[in-house]
């Protein structure tokens, strides 16, 4: 038996104690995370920040998260500090509680940047912890099990900014997210720990057959389309501030509460996909979730374009097809990433494609923030739409360069 399928063959179940401590930290990190992202646009607005601080916001953070996991993924086989790195970027994602206290908004980037910094640190050592215990016919199941407690806290914590706006403050709501960290940290540090190595060589079982390297025709192709769709994804903070500046009539609730209840049913259905994206990339479709996802994504940022002029009862559509195509991508393009990559290479590579993406987001959110301060937020998002597609596109002409791929 190969080494590599020897490390997972005592695997009772892919729900280690590692998978269960992943996923209930982001039940709980999510939970806050979401809660300041969903409350940010109108503390935004209450400080009188223009909509391009978004932009800066969401632009400066995204890349120094994907900035972080650059130096991760460098670290994400070195058993001997993988555990540390992963407690301290829970304790770093806390900070952003302390956006409570700001009232000039350039801070609020500083204390972003600290908290995604944190979070793009110990993202891929958490991926690469889960592939490297996990056997890979359920690697799909085990990141769509993370993902789907992941968004299970994306959900409560929209849910109560929804529920709480109408008797709390946005800053106090912030604050409020402090709570869900520190039981964040209590929850990775009492639970996650380090498996034992053993050596990592390709495997008779491996995704694909012959397996492909880093420096492949097939993984570079596939780079390349995630990349130029990274070009379109911009937070969901900017749908809410869509909503929230389009003014819509006869609401039977505040506009902020209307607002907050779109973006957590946009969780609802990121939560609802992730699981089942999971299951369908372990049975091979691993690329047809992913171009699913990428479609869907592109079909919403059409739709937001065009928001203003839409009948307010369609609006939750366009929410639920990014919620969606959220679920499918977060799960598919990770699970088709890790089959076109060997062991030895997986840390490394994961990190350097969340860096790539992270400076295509921070072009296209910066973008997206000129143009809408220039008031022209319908071109910005049909640009957007147009780099998905062209991701899409190109994601589409795997098959033609290697029939391996699943």
């Amino acid at each position: 038996m190969n080494p590599d399928n020897r490390s997972h063959a005592g695997s009772k179940s892919w729900r280690s104690q590692n998978v269960w401590g992943f996923s209930l930290g982001s039940l709980f990190s999510d939970m806050g995370h979401e809660l300041v992202t969903t409350v940010l646009p109108a503390f935004l607005l209450t400080i009188g920040a223009p909509v391009f601080a978004l932009a800066v916001i969401e632009g400066v953070s995204n890349f120094s998260q994907s900035l972080a996991s650059l130096w991760g993924g460098k670290w994400a086989d070195r058993r001997k500090t993988r555990e540390r790195i992963i407690f301290a970027g829970y304790v770093m994602t806390g900070i952003k509680a302390l956006i409570a206290i700001v009232g000039y908004w350039p801070w609020i980037v500083v204390l972003r940047t600290v908290a995604w910094i944190g979070r793009g640190a110990r993202g891929p050592i958490r991926d690469t912890m889960i592939a490297d215990e996990i056997a890979p016919e359920n690697r799909g199941k085990a990141y769509g099990f993370r993902e789907t407690f992941d968004t299970a806290g994306a959900i409560i914590g929209p849910l109560a900014a929804t529920l709480l706006i109408t008797v709390i403050s946005p800053r106090t709501l912030i604050a409020l997210s402090a709570i869900p960290a520190l039981i964040t940290v209590a929850v990775i540090g009492g639970m996650v720990r380090e498996i034992p190595r053993t050596p990592l060589q390709q495997s008779p079982l491996s995704d694909i057959k012959p397996k492909r390297t880093e420096g492949s025709e097939t993984y570079r192709v596939f780079r390349m389309g995630v990349v130029v769709f990274w070009l379109g994804v911009i937070s969901p903070t900017f749908f809410i501030m869509r909503v929230l500046l389009t003014h819509p009539h006869g609401l039977p609730v505040s506009v902020e509460a209307f607002a907050f209840g779109l973006y957590t049913l946009y969780n609802i259905f990121y939560a609802a996909s992730a699981y089942p994206a999971g299951i369908l990339s372990d049975q091979g479709r691993s690329k047809g979730i992913t171009l699913s996802g990428y479609g869907l994504w592109t079909l919403s940022l059409v739709g937001f374009a065009f928001l203003p002029g839409l009948p307010t009862w369609l609006w939750p559509l366009l929410f639920i097809l990014a919620g969606l195509a959220t679920g499918f991508i977060e799960t598919g393009q990770k699970t088709m990433a890790v089959r076109l990559l060997t062991p030895v290479e997986r840390g490394r590579s994961l990190g350097q494609l969340a860096g790539t993406k992270g400076l295509s987001q921070l072009v296209g959110t910066i973008l997206m923030g000129g143009l809408w301060g220039l008031h022209r937020p319908f071109l910005g998002f049909l640009f957007l739409a147009l780099a998905a597609f062209i991701g899409w596109a190109i994601i589409l002409s795997i098959p033609r360069i290697s029939k391996a791929v699943s």
